[in-house]
């Protein structure tokens, strides 16, 4: 099965994307299809042979008729706030103002020439909304939807504005009788509000697409390639794994690698929302992206351009709302359902107030408003627009999450299993204690450790020739590594050991006393023990702010880890973590986790470094991988990356995810509470009540509603 993501633009409307949707799966090459219409992708499974854009294009058009365009990923048209279908737009509106005013200034004499200007300026505004009503009745496609709605309103109200001047031979005028205001131009208002607030969501929508880009884009478009002949301004995109790239001060680094010569500073913000400037020196590895501030480096680039961290964490964000909310799921099948049914009750509605109303024409007029009021365009646009931002707004300050369906989930959080190293603590150790036995040279224990310890490759090992720093020669030989358990070699021509008390024990020296440290590394001597040192792995800033913040939201936490239980208590009871289990193979987490996922009401969590706690990032209601801009196990597995590697950025995912759904809540609220009042006054006032108010009930809710949901993305 194949998966393809694509770009597509051109829908103005919720419930057309959704058409287009159902009829791409119905189509027997493709397995699945998804189309979301504010993130403007197109996404696609293939079970057999792929879809040419070509077909893709043609199996949409059978069922839609707007100049829908599909491109590549990455081959978007450049933007453009106004493109030429805008600039047609804003001529019409132009035109129906300027009918307004000469209708309304002069020609008062001139009813029928009023007349021709005002039909005129129906047609020129509301002709296209009204072809594409006629359009589904001719591809006997489902007719009942928001254009059909505004269409008989604006008709129907222009009708009645006629046969009302049929009736009385009058005008209504405003002021000294200087200008004239006729219903006639309200039935065009109804059309003309509705085309300049679609217009202006489309713009705002537009604003919130590039907002969001520029905050998660940080792909760069040139490089400065170093050659045996020179330097050479080269794209990016052909940058190949093992090039050498030369970036000054102020650059962005085009491409992920190791630095062989020079110094800096870099802002690595763009990445991980780290806001202070990263030390890079030789041997540094350095992402791409992120900007150098200060200095000039080579970069050996370890990547290919097209596999570099940017690239693959704006893939991720990129595709992160294909799998859609609860809330997207609802309002989808919600739209499909609701615009037949209100069409029904306002037709119903005129039928039963005509007969036992006042009148057939007052009826008629508060079923057109009905139709109006009842438009679900704030709802369909509003909801997908506010996880759309929330993503955006993550994507910006590091953390990536990789669909609107964790967004839910991660409102709903009662267990949490975490990892211990590399995770709640750095990962890198360092020496709390150093004890020589009694008539050992401190000197001499110093330098041997030194010896030893300088040729493994541990963490433990590299803490402890960083602590002691120098040393004395030695003559070391026959050098050898005991797996898990330490080193050992030939000094002087006796046994040196360094490493666990087993490692010792083995070669018949007793350590004196148990560890009551997290890790203990002995040295023996010609058979002696000459002492240990006692390393603690460093806890991260914010771990134990995190724990506190993780309690106050009533979520259990536990310790899982694979290292001995000892140490795994103890940093637990430093932690003041109650529950945690040591010395856990894979298998072992995700037992645990599977018994709190049966036993516990809410969702379940894992928070592990993303390579070897794979399997239960994977089994996890939402796996958080930490730290990850390197590991591809990680962005495969985990449903949420924090590029910062600090567990805080999981509160303020869960704190951004709940701000969304009081978004998505509040809107749907407003939405309904505005149409029903508004449905309300309409019934009650009938034709006391201007067609603009139910228009403003529609649009205008709607234009709120989408600026209500990128406040999310600024406020993120």
């Amino acid at each position: 099965m194949v998966k393809r993501i694509y770009s597509i633009t051109g829908f103005d409307c919720a419930s057309c994307a959704e058409k287009c949707e159902r009829h791409l799966n119905s189509h027997k090459a493709v397995s699945s299809a998804r189309i979301d219409m504010v993130a403007e992708r197109l996404y696609l499974e293939f079970e057999g042979e792929e879809l040419t854009i070509e077909e893709i294009l043609a199996c949409i058009k059978e069922v839609e008729d707007d100049d829908i365009d599909v491109s590549p990923l990455g081959q978007e048209k450049k933007f453009r706030w106004l493109g030429k279908e805008e600039w047609f737009l804003l001529g019409r509106i132009a035109y129906c103002l300027i009918v307004f005013l000469v209708c309304g200034f002069g020609l008062r004499d001139f009813y029928w020439i009023r007349f021709g200007l005002y039909l005129s300026a129906l047609a020129v505004i509301a002709y296209d909304l009204a072809w594409k009503v006629v359009q589904n009745v001719i591809h006997r496609r489902n007719p009942i939807d928001e254009y059909l709605l505004i269409t008989v309103a604006s008709i129907g109200a222009f009708v009645l504005a006629s046969l009302k001047y049929a009736d009385t031979g009058n005008a209504t005028a405003i002021g000294n009788e200087v200008f004239i205001l006729e219903e006639h131009f309200e039935a065009i208002l109804v059309c003309l509000l509705y085309q300049g607030g679609e217009l202006l969501q489309d713009l705002a929508v537009k604003r919130s697409r590039k907002s969001i880009a520029s905050a998660v884009d940080s792909r760069v478009e040139e490089a400065m390639l170093l050659t045996d002949d020179g330097i050479h301004k080269v794209e990016a995109k052909t940058l190949r794994e093992g090039d050498l790239v030369l970036v000054g001060s102020g650059s962005a680094i085009p491409v992920d690698g190791t630095v062989i010569e020079g110094e800096g500073y870099c802002d690595t913000s763009s990445l991980t929302g780290e806001s202070l400037p990263v030390a890079l020196k030789d041997g540094s590895t350095v992402y791409s992206g992120t900007v150098l501030v200060s200095g000039e480096i080579k970069v050996r680039a370890s990547a290919d351009y097209a596999s570099s961290s940017s690239a693959r964490i704006l893939e991720l964000v990129s595709s992160s709302l294909e799998r859609k909310g609860k809330a997207d799921k609802f309002m989808t099948r919600f739209a499909r359902v609701y615009t037949p049914v209100i069409f029904a009750c306002a037709i119903l509605y005129i039928v039963f107030a005509g007969i036992f109303g006042p009148s057939w024409r007052s009826a008629v007029y508060t079923g057109l408003e009905i139709m109006v009021i009842s438009c679900p365009c704030a709802l369909v646009i509003s909801v997908p627009l506010a996880y759309f931002a929330a993503i955006g707004a993550g994507s910006r300050h590091g953390i990536v999450i990789k669909g609107a369906t964790f967004l839910d989930a991660l409102t709903h959080v009662s267990f949490l299993g975490t990892d211990k190293t590399g995770t709640l603590t750095k990962g890198r150790f360092r020496v709390t204690d150093v004890h020589v036995e009694e008539g050992v040279e401190e000197s001499f224990f110093k330098d041997l450790l030194f010896r030893l310890e300088e040729r493994s490759n541990h963490p433990l090992a590299k803490a402890i020739v960083d602590h002691i720093g120098t040393a004395n020669a030695l003559e070391v030989s026959d050098f050898e590594t005991a797996l898990g358990k330490g080193v050992r070699a030939m000094v002087g021509g006796k046994v040196a050991l360094a490493g666990s008390e087993t490692l010792l024990e083995e070669a018949g020296i007793a350590a004196k006393e148990t560890s009551e440290s997290a890790s203990r590394i002995y040295l023996g001597y010609d058979g002696k023990l000459l002492g240990y040192v006692d390393l603690e792995d460093e806890v991260k800033e914010n771990t134990r702010a995190f724990l506190e913040e993780m309690k106050r939201c009533n979520v259990e936490v536990a310790l899982l880890s694979g290292d001995s239980p000892l140490r795994v208590a103890m940093a637990a009871e430093s932690l003041g973590i109650e529950e945690c289990h040591g010395g856990l193979l894979p298998e072992g987490k995700l037992r645990i986790l599977e018994e709190k996922s049966v036993s516990l009401r809410g969702n379940t969590v894992f928070l592990g470094d993303g390579v070897n706690d794979a399997p239960c990032l994977a089994r996890a209601d939402i796996g958080v991988a930490m730290g990850s801009l390197g590991a591809d196990l990680a962005i495969e597995e985990a449903d949420v990356l924090l590029l910062r590697d600090d567990p805080m950025q999981f509160s303020r995912a869960m704190s951004l995810a709940s701000r969304c759904r009081r978004t998505i809540v509040f809107n749907i609220a407003f939405a309904l509470a505005v149409k029903v009042a508004v449905l309300v006054l309409a019934m009650i006032f009938r034709e006391a009540m201007p067609m603009e108010f139910a228009v403003l009930a529609d649009t205008g809710v709607s234009l709120l509603l989408t600026f209500h949901s990128l406040l999310l993305l600024y406020r993120g």
